[in-house]
C-alpha cells in the first residue's frame, strides 16, 4: 500500500457543510505538507482498521506504543496555541473544500476554539487506540472513566518491538550460539557474509568494509542498543577459497554455512513464508583444509594449506613429583596415518615431546590434563604456531557428541588395537576425545580403521631427535634446496614423496632390511629400461595423490571429477599389469627370475599389486561413471548426469524422476502448440528451456490474453508466461530439485562402495609408494662417484667402526661447490674419540656433519658420495652443534648448550654416534676448557660402553691431556702465510683432515675475511701475542710441581703405602677439586 493511500485512509475529505475554516495556501502547504487541492481531516471511524495493518506497523517500528499513563496532548504532533499569539492568529486560516477553492471571509470563525476541538478529537482517537477499542461510538465521559480504571481492556493490543531481529538475523544468531568456537561464513544469495563478532574479526583479517550494526550476538556491547540488525561484512562467493585460507592462517576454525533449501522445494513446503533453511556444510581448520576443501583436488600442483599437518590429542598424567607421562594420538588426515606413543619424561624437559613435534608437525592439539599446562609445554606449541585446546577432563562418553553406535564401534576398534599397539585399554581412552574433535570436521572415519594405526617407536628404525634433524639439515627449508631430503627426493608421486619423508627421518637399524633396499636399487638400475618398468614409471609421473583422494572419499569431501581421475588412474595401473601379464609372471614373480632372486623387495611389491588387480571391482565402478558429465564444467550437470545409468546398479529412482521431468516437458511442448495457434505463429518457440517464456514484439501485445503474466521486457519485445506454463515450470523445477537430491544420495552410496575397498586400495597405494621411493634412491645412486655401503650386523663380534674412503658432504656438494673429500677411520679400540682442531672456518663442522649424513644415507638404503664405505649399524645419532639462545623461555646460549650435552650423555649407547661441536665456547675460557676436559674424561672412563665421538674444539691442549687408546687427535690442514702490510699471519684453508694438533685457531684471519679494519686486527694481534707469552711463562712455572706430583705418584704406587710427606700433601693440593670448596 502506498504512502498516499495510507494517508487517505487516515484522513477524509472535508465537505462544505462541515463549517471548517479555510486558510491561506502558503500555510497549508508548509505546515500540513499537503497541496492546495487536498484538504484533509481525521477519520476516527477507520482508525482501528489502520492499526491492524501490518504495512503501517512496519513503517512505524520506531514509534513507542502509548499507554494511558503517559498519554497527553504533547505526545502528538499538534501545535498548541495561545490566544495572545497574534502572529499565529493572523496567518492561520482554515477553508472549506469548494469547487474553485475560493477563500471567503464570511466563513472565518474563532481559530482557538477550532484548534482545541481538533486536539480533543485527536486525543480521543489515540486513547481508543491505546485501549484497543474499535469504532467511535463512545462518549468523552466514558472514555475518561476508562482512562482512570486500573484494569486494561481484554483485547490484546499489538505492539511493535524495535529490537526484534529479522528472520535472517535470528537464524544467524541461532547458528552462532551453537557454534561459538567457530567463525561462521554464511551464504546469502551470491555472497558470503559474516555477522556481529565474526564480522569484526573477518573484516580486520580480510581488509574488507564492516557495515555498522550490533557487534555481539548477546548484545553485550553497549552500542548494540543503537542498532536493529547485526553488523556484517561480505564478499563474492567466487572469492571464498582465497578468503578461507587467509582466515585459517590466523588459526581460526571456520564453518561455511550453505543454503540447504531451494526456491522450488520451498514452494512445495508447508512453511513458504519463512527464510531458507541454512546449515553448516563444511568446517575447516589449518589441519583439515587440505583434505576437506572442494577447491583444490588431488591433481592440484604446489603446496596446499594443511597438507603435511597433523591433529593431536595429548594426555598428560602425573607419575610423581619429578616425572610426567604423555599418551599421544596423532592423525594426518591426508595419509590417514594415526601414530600412537607413550612418553615418560622429566617435568623440566620437553626434548622427547619436541622430537615428536618435529616429526609429526601438529597444527592443532587437544591436551587432556587436570593441571594447568606448564610454560615449557605452552611455549613449545606456540613456537610452531599450533593451536592448543585444553580439556581438564577426558570427554570419553560425552552424550552430546557421540551416540551409542559410535561408542560401540570405537570400543571394538580399541579391542583390536590393544595387541597391535602393545598398550592397555585405559591408555586408549584419549581416542574418544580425538573422535569427538574430528567429528566436527566430518573426518572421524579414519579412527575406525585399525590398519591406519602405527607406533612412533620401532625396533626396525632409529628416531633422530629434533637437534639432529635441524643441525644436520635433514629437512631444512621445508625439505627444499639445501636439505638432505632435497637431494634424495626424485619421487614421481605425492604419496611416494610422503613415504620417502618417513624413510629419511627413520633410518633402518636392521641389516636385512637395508640390504633388501640396496638390492632393489641395484636391480632397478639394470631393468629400468624394460618396457614394463618404463611404461609404469610414465604412468606414475601423471598420477595424482591417490592416498589423499582415498581419504577424501572416506570423509565424503571429494569432488566427482576427482573420483573419476582416482578410479581411472588405478584402473590404468591395473590394465598395465594385465597387458604385461606374461612379463610380470616370467621376469618378476617366477622363482627363476633375476628380480625374484636378487631383489626380493621388488618381487614382493609387484606380487601384492598384481594380486589385487587380478580381481577387483574398480573397472566396474569406473564404468558406472558418465565421463562427459564428470568432466563437465556445469556443476548441476556434473551432479545429475554423473552416473552412466546403463551400468549403474541402482538407477530406478533416478530414472523415475527423469521420466517425470520428460512428461512435464512434453506438457510444455503441447502447451506451445496451443500458443502458436492463438498467436498464429507456427514457428514460435520458447525463449529458453529454463523459464519457458513467450517472446512477443511490443507492437503485437494488444491481442494477448489478459491472464498472461508479463515477466520482463525490452524496448522491442516483451516476455510473457501463461498460467499453464507457470504451473508446469514450477512443477518442473520441483522435479529437478528432487533429481538433484536423489543424485547426491546415490553419489554418497557410490562413495561407500569405494570405501568398502579402502584397506585393499590403501595397501596397493603403499606398495606403489615404496616402489616410487626405490626409483628415487636409484636416481640418486646414479650421481657421480657414489658407492654402495657395506654393513656388518649387530650380532657380529666386531664392535662399532666407520671406514670411509674419500667421503664427501652430500648437501654442500649438491650446491655446486667443489668439496674436498676426506677419509674417516673410527673403531672400537682405536680412535673411538676423535678430537678435531684447526683454524676457524677450516671445515671442522662440515666434516663431522659429513660423517653423520653418510651414515644416515647408508642406513636409509641409499648409495653414498664416497669411493668406498664400510660401517657397523648405529642405533642413534646425537648432535650438539651450533649456538643459539631462547629468550622467551629464559634460556641463555650456554644453558642450551649444557642441556644439549646432558641429552647426548643420557641418551647415548655404545652403538651411538655423537657429534660435539666446540663444547664450552659459551662461557669463559677456563670454565670452557674444564667442561670439555671433564666430558672427554667421562667418555674415556666408559671404556667398552663409550660411543663413537667426533669432538671439535679450539682448546688444542685438550688432546695432549689424555693418554688413552680411545682418543686420537686430528686437525684440518692449512697453510700459513704473511702478507705485505699485515703483522698477523694469514691462512689458506686446505680442508684436509690430518693427524695431529693445531695450536692456533687463527681467528684474526676470519676477522679479515669479514672486512674488519686492519688497525683493529693489528691491535688485536699485539694483545693476543702478549697473552700467549704470559701463558707460556705460567706453564713453565708449573712444570716442576707437576713433575714432583708425577714422581710421588709413581713411587706411591710402587711401594703401595700411604705417604704423609710434605710432597704428598703438595700433590693433594694439586689434585684438589676446587668445586667442593
Amino acid at each position: 500500500m502506498s504512502k498516499q493511500s495510507t494517508i487517505s485512509r487516515f484522513f477524509k475529505s472535508v465537505k462544505k457543510e462541515d463549517n471548517e475554516i479555510s486558510v491561506s495556501n502558503e500555510f497549508q502547504e508548509s505546515q500540513l505538507g499537503t497541496s492546495q487541492e487536498t484538504s484533509i481531516c481525521l477519520d476516527d471511524l477507520n482508525d482501528d482498521e489502520l492499526l491492524n495493518e501490518q504495512s503501517f506497523n512496519e513503517r512505524n517500528k520506531n514509534i513507542e506504543p502509548m499507554t494511558p499513563k503517559t498519554m497527553n496532548t504533547n505526545s502528538f504532533p499538534v501545535r498548541e496555541t495561545d490566544p495572545s499569539d497574534d502572529i499565529f492568529a493572523e496567518n492561520v486560516k482554515w477553508k472549506y473544500q469548494t469547487a474553485n477553492n475560493d477563500v471567503t471571509s464570511n466563513h472565518l470563525i474563532n481559530i482557538n476554539q477550532q484548534i482545541n476541538e481538533f486536539d480533543k478529537k485527536l486525543n480521543n482517537i489515540m486513547k481508543k487506540r491505546s485501549f484497543g477499542i474499535s469504532g467511535s461510538i463512545i462518549d468523552d465521559e466514558q472514555l475518561d472513566n476508562l482512562s482512570d480504571s486500573p484494569e486494561m481492556p481484554s483485547k490484546k493490543r499489538k505492539t511493535n518491538d524495535s529490537r526484534k531481529l529479522t528472520p535472517l538475523d535470528q537464524q544467524v544468531k541461532d547458528l552462532k550460539l551453537k557454534n561459538m568456537d567457530k567463525l561462521l561464513v554464511i551464504r546469502v544469495g551470491y555472497k558470503y557474509k559474516c555477522f556481529a563478532q565474526d564480522a569484526v574479526a573477518a573484516s580486520k583479517i580480510l581488509h574488507i568494509r564492516l557495515i555498522p550494526g550490533k557487534l555481539t550476538m548477546d548484545e553485550s556491547n553497549p552500542q548494540d542498543v543503537n542498532y536493529k540488525q547485526f553488523a556484517y561484512c561480505s564478499f563474492p562467493d567466487i572469492r571464498l577459497n582465497v578468503h578461507l585460507q587467509r582466515l585459517l592462517y590466523h588459526n581460526l576454525i571456520v564453518s561455511v554455512v550453505e543454503q540447504s533449501e531451494t526456491t522450488a522445494i520451498k514452494k512445495n513446503s508447508t512453511n513458504k513464508s519463512s527464510v531458507f533453511v541454512r546449515e553448516i556444510a563444511n568446517t575447516f581448520s589449518k589441519a583439515t583444509y587440505g583434505v576437506n576443501n572442494s577447491f583444490n583436488s588431488s591433481r592440484t600442483k604446489g603446496e596446499i594449506l594443511g597438507n603435511s599437518k597433523s591433529i593431536w590429542v595429548l594426555s598428560i598424567q602425573d607419575v610423581n613429583n619429578i616425572l610426567l607421562k604423555y599418551v599421544l594420538f596423532s592423525i594426518n588426515l591426508n595419509s590417514g596415518e594415526i601414530v600412537f606413543d607413550e612418553i615418560t619424561e622429566n617435568r623440566q624437559s620437553t626434548d622427547s615431546l619436541h622430537t615428536r613435534i618435529k616429526y609429526l608437525q601438529p597444527t592443532e592439539c587437544v591436551i587432556i590434563s587436570k593441571n594447568t599446562l606448564s610454560a615449557n609445554i605452552c611455549n613449545l606449541f606456540k613456537n610452531i604456531d599450533c593451536t592448543i585446546h585444553h580439556d581438564t577432563e577426558n570427554s570419553e562418553f560425552e552424550s552430546d557428541t557421540l551416540d551409542e553406535d559410535e561408542i560401540a564401534n570405537l570400543k571394538d576398534t580399541i579391542e583390536t588395537l590393544i595387541p597391535i599397539l602393545q598398550t592397555t585399554k585405559e591408555k586408549m581412552s584419549p581416542i574418544f576425545t580425538l573422535y569427538s574433535y574430528l567429528k566436527q570436521y566430518s573426518n572421524e572415519r579414519s579412527l575406525l580403521i585399525s590398519s591406519n594405526y602405527k607406533l612412533f617407536l620401532s625396533e626396525l628404525y632409529m628416531i633422530l631427535d629434533h637437534n639432529a634433524l635441524d643441525s644436520l639439515n635433514i629437512f631444512s627449508n621445508n625439505g627444499k634446496k639445501g636439505s638432505l631430503f632435497w637431494i634424495l627426493d626424485h619421487t614421481r608421486t605425492p604419496f611416494g614423496s610422503r613415504e620417502l619423508y618417513n624413510w629419511v627421518s627413520r633410518p633402518l637399524i636392521n641389516k636385512e632390511e637395508i640390504e633388501n633396499r640396496l638390492d632393489a636399487l641395484d636391480c632397478m638400475l639394470k631393468v629400468i629400461g624394460d618396457i614394463f618398468f618404463d611404461s609404469l614409471n610414465q604412468i606414475l609421473t601423471k598420477t595424482p595423490d591417490l592416498l589423499k583422494t582415498l581419504n577424501r572419499i572416506s570423509y565424503g569431501s571429494t569432488s566427482r571429477n576427482e573420483v573419476y581421475y582416482f578410479l581411472k588412474q588405478l584402473v590404468s595401473i591395473g590394465d598395465h599389469f594385465q597387458l604385461h601379464e606374461k612379463y610380470v609372471k616370467d621376469n618378476i614373480l617366477s622363482d627363476t627370475s633375476n628380480i625374484f632372486k636378487n631383489a626380493p623387495l621388488l618381487s614382493q611389491i609387484f606380487s601384492r599389486i598384481n594380486e589385487y588387480f587380478a580381481e577387483n571391482i574398480l573397472p566396474k565402478l569406473l564404468s558406472m561413471i558418465n565421463i562427459n558429465a564428470a568432466l563437465d564444467r556445469d556443476h548441476i550437470k556434473q551432479i545429475t548426469e554423473f552416473f552412466n545409468l546403463n551400468n549403474y546398479d541402482n538407477p530406478d529412482e533416478i530414472l523415475k524422476i527423469q521420466r517425470d521431468i520428460e512428461e512435464i516437458k512434453m506438457e510444455l511442448k503441447e502447451s506451445l502448440y496451443g500458443i502458436r495457434k492463438l498467436l498464429k505463429r507456427p514457428q514460435l518457440e520458447y525463449k529458453n528451456d529454463t523459464e519457458y517464456l513467450i517472446e512477443i514484439r511490443n507492437t503485437q501485445i494488444k491481442n494477448i490474453p489478459h491472464d498472461w503474466v508479463k515477466v520482463n521486457n525490452t524496448k522491442v519485445v516483451s516476455r510473457f508466461a501463461t498460467p499453464i506454463t507457470l504451473k508446469l515450470v514450477e512443477k518442473l523445477n520441483y522435479e529437478k530439485e528432487l533429481l538433484l537430491n536423489e543424485c547426491k544420495k546415490q553419489y554418497k552410496r557410490f562413495l561407500e562402495m569405494i570405501n568398502d575397498e579402502y584397506v585393499n586400495i590403501n595397501r596397493v597405494i603403499h606398495e606403489l609408494a615404496t616402489y616410487d621411493c626405490i626409483l628415487s634412491l636409484a636416481a640418486t645412486s646414479c650421481n657421480v662417484n657414489y658407492c654402495r655401503p657395506k654393513f656388518k650386523s649387530h650380532c657380529s663380534e666386531e664392535k662399532q667402526y666407520i671406514n670411509i674412503k674419500e667421503g664427501r658432504n652430500p648437501v654442500i656438494e649438491s650446491l655446486d661447490i667443489t668439496y674436498v673429500p676426506n677419509n674417516v677411520q673410527m673403531a672400537q679400540h682405536d680412535s673411538r674419540i676423535n678430537i678435531i682442531t684447526g683454524p676457524n672456518m677450516g671445515g671442522k663442522s662440515s666434516y663431522i656433519r659429513q660423517v653423520a649424513l653418510l651414515l644416515i644415507m647408508a642406513q636409509i638404503g641409499s648409495y653414498v658420495p664416497a669411493v668406498s664405505m664400510e660401517s657397523s649399524l648405529f642405533d642413534n645419532i646425537l648432535t650438539r652443534i651450533g649456538a643459539q639462545d631462547n629468550i622467551l623461555e629464559g634460556r641463555s646460549t650456554f644453558k642450551m648448550e649444557m642441556e644439549d650435552m646432558l641429552r647426548c650423555i643420557s641418551q647415548c649407547t655404545s652403538k651411538s654416534l655423537l657429534l660435539l661441536d666446540e663444547v664450552g665456547r659459551g662461557t669463559g675460557t677456563i670454565d670452557g676448557k674444564a667442561i670439555s676436559y671433564a666430558l672427554l674424561k667421562y667418555f674415556c672412563e666408559l671404556s667398552e660402553d663409550c660411543p663413537l665421538v667426533l669432538f671439535t674444539t679450539h682448546f688444542s691442549e685438550l688432546g695432549a691431556s689424555f693418554d688413552s687408546q680411545l682418543l686420537k687427535n686430528y686437525y684440518m690442514d692449512f697453510v700459513e702465510e704473511h702478507r705485505a702490510g699485515e703483522s698477523w699471519p694469514s691462512v689458506v684453508f686446505l680442508y684436509t683432515l690430518k693427524p695431529g694438533i693445531s695450536n692456533d685457531s687463527y681467528g684474526l684471519n676470519v676477522a679479515r675475511l669479514a672486512n674488519v679494519e686492519n688497525d683493529i686486527i693489528s691491535k688485536a694481534y699485539e694483545k693476543s701475542s702478549e697473552l700467549k707469552l704470559f701463558e707460556r711463562e705460567y706453564l713453565k712455572l708449573l712444570e716442576l710441581p707437576i713433575q714432583l706430583r708425577d714422581a710421588v705418584q709413581v713411587k706411591r704406587y710402587s711401594e703401595n703405602v700411604q705417604s704423609t710427606t710434605i710432597i704428598d700433601k703438595f700433590k693433594k693440593l694439586m689434585d684438589m677439586d676446587i668445586s667442593e670448596l
